[in-house]
Order: C-alpha cells, then sequence, then structure tokens
C-alpha cells in the first residue's frame, strides 16, 4: 500500500472514531434531557422521531467507517427528509431557523461528497452537521430553560 492510501486510511479511521465518540455523546445527552424533561417524557412520540434521527446518524457514521458511499447518502437523505417534517420544528425562532437552515445545508454537502466518493471531504461534512446538531440542542435546552 502506498504511503498515501495509508494516511488516507488513517485520516478516514481518525475522523471515524472522532465521529463515532460525538454520536455516542449526542445519545448520552438526549437520554439525559430526555429524563430531565418532564415534557419530553410524556411525549413519545417526540422520542421516537428523536430515536429515528440518531438512527440516520448512525448509517452515516457506519458508512464513513466502512467508506459505503450508499450508506452515507442513504442516512444524509433519511436525515434531511425529517428535518422538513412537523416534528422537528420545535421553535419558530428566527435563530432555530438559521439551525435548521444551517443543518440542512451541511447534510445536502455531506450528501453531495458521498455521491462523489470524496470520503475525506464527507467526514468534514458529517463533523459540521454534528456541530450543528449540538448547537442546536444547546439552543433549544436554553429556551426551554428560560421559559419555565
Amino acid at each position: 500500500m502506498s504511503s498515501q492510501g495509508k494516511s488516507k486510511g488513517t485520516i478516514v479511521y481518525g475522523v471515524s472514531i472522532i465521529a463515532m465518540m460525538v454520536v455516542v455523546g449526542m445519545t448520552c445527552e438526549f437520554w439525559r434531557v430526555a429524563t430531565a424533561d418532564d415534557d419530553l417524557k410524556a411525549d413519545v412520540s417526540l422520542s421516537a422521531f428523536m430515536r429515528k434521527k440518531l438512527e440516520s446518524s448512525s448509517t452515516i457514521l457506519e458508512g464513513l467507517t466502512v467508506e459505503d458511499s450508499e450508506m452515507i447518502e442513504r442516512g444524509a437523505k433519511e436525515l434531511l427528509k425529517l428535518s422538513k417534517v412537523e416534528k422537528w420544528q420545535v421553535f419558530v425562532d428566527s435563530e432555530y431557523r438559521e439551525y435548521s437552515d444551517g443543518f440542512r445545508t451541511t447534510v445536502k454537502k455531506l450528501e453531495e461528497a458521498a455521491k462523489k466518493g470524496n470520503f475525506d471531504n464527507a467526514a468534514l461534512q458529517w463533523f459540521d452537521t454534528m456541530k450543528s446538531c449540538i448547537e442546536c440542542h444547546q439552543h433549544v435546552r436554553n429556551e426551554r430553560a428560560q421559559n419555565r
């Protein structure tokens, strides 16, 4: 194997490990919020919706790990679809709308990178997508805390 091939494999492996840590962290944070927030506990459909988002995220992560562009595309398409349903719209303020728009933009870039078979770029777009998720979830928690 050439040194360039080894380097690419090392980058993809490292990115996959970090992405996996982010997904695990988001899952733990989701369950912490769900346990702490009575509104979330009462709304089973919201929990199911969040689970679908996590399943799509896992599909993307697995696709990045094994360099399967079809898996990445499938997960990205599902996330885009989920981001357009009513359940996604937990707030109507402009900041929340910006987070949602930014999320959709990064997921579209992720999907495009996967279509081109550019796994390094797909991994970078996945990081941007996860960053967008984390920032938006922080915004939602802060808004809910202020409205209590």
